[in-house]
């Protein structure tokens, strides 16, 4: 289901097609991690319910940082497609909802964040496993 409504934005559609060209170039995905970093210290994570979200949002970060560094490819192509085109999706200022709508700009960007994440929640929780181990070493 989630998939087929995110084949359904046409946005997230053009942030897919954007995906697939930046996530074969690892300069391209550290320029993204970084707009994305940027983007989300300028939002309000006063709700614990946006707060959640961040989480997520940072994960992705930190995954598709891993990818794009070569210290994590135990993930399907298919997989961080969709994690590249959720954070290209995110920086969009001109998406569903534009993001200079205060509050209400955000909203269909968590909501790509939580298909995406609900989707891909078991290559997530992989890499979060992958993550504990290395801070073990």
């Amino acid at each position: 289901m989630a998939r087929s409504i995110l084949k359904e934005n046409k946005f997230f559609r053009q942030a897919h097609d954007k995906a697939g060209k930046i996530a074969k170039d690892p300069g391209k995905m550290e320029e993204l991690v970084a707009a994305s970093r940027e983007k989300l210290q300028q939002i309000n994570f006063e709700d614990s319910k946006i707060s959640r979200l961040a989480d997520r949002i940072r994960i992705i970060i930190r995954m598709v940082r891993a990818y794009a560094r070569g210290s994590y490819r135990q993930i399907p192509w298919k997989s961080i497609l969709a994690l590249v085109a959720g954070l290209v999706y995110f920086i969009m200022p001109l998406d569903l909802l534009p993001d200079f709508i205060p509050v209400t700009g955000f909203l269909d960007d968590f909501t790509i964040i939580m298909l995406i994440t609900g989707a891909f929640q078991q290559d997530i929780q992989d890499f979060l496993l992958w993550e504990e181990e290395q801070e073990k070493q």
